[in-house]
């Protein structure tokens, strides 16, 4: 099973991202983050579909939101969140952001850094990372 990269990193820090609006420094790009093989799902369609946010080092699924203007996924682990904003008009992903303890970080989006949008508390959880097994019929 692939596991983002950035969930390996996540394992530090990400819990606020959608608190507060505030810009932050972005220390790569899309384009060269995304370049590794299995850093991100670059585009919406494929974010809803796709079984990368699925891992079972994870506590809770992942979740998804829509967070003004981007579409937002979140994966959590204890301590740390990665989340992965996606433009809802072009459905292309313009940021990776992680949060924890340790603060929050842009690790890959615009030259020109990346502003936090507010968002709200009513996430749902991505549909294909939620345990699909059958129930057995009692007889």
């Amino acid at each position: 099973m692939r596991r983002p990269l950035v969930f390996l990193v996540a394992t530090l820090g990400l819990l606020a991202a959608c608190s507060d609006s505030k810009k932050l420094a972005c220390r790569d790009s899309i384009a060269h983050f995304c370049a590794t093989p299995g850093n991100c799902v670059v585009t919406w369609a494929d974010a809803q579909n796709d079984s990368f946010f699925c891992s079972d080092a994870a506590q809770f699924p992942p979740s998804r939101d829509d967070c003004g203007a981007y579409h937002v996924v979140t994966v959590s682990v204890p301590d740390v969140s990665g989340t992965y904003y996606y433009d809802a008009a072009t459905g292309m992903l313009v940021a990776v952001v992680l949060a924890g303890f340790g603060g929050t970080e842009c690790v890959a989006g615009p030259s020109g850094g990346f502003t936090l949008p507010k968002c709200t508390e009513a996430s749902e959880p991505l549909t294909q990372c939620l345990d699909g097994g059958t129930d057995a019929a009692a007889d």
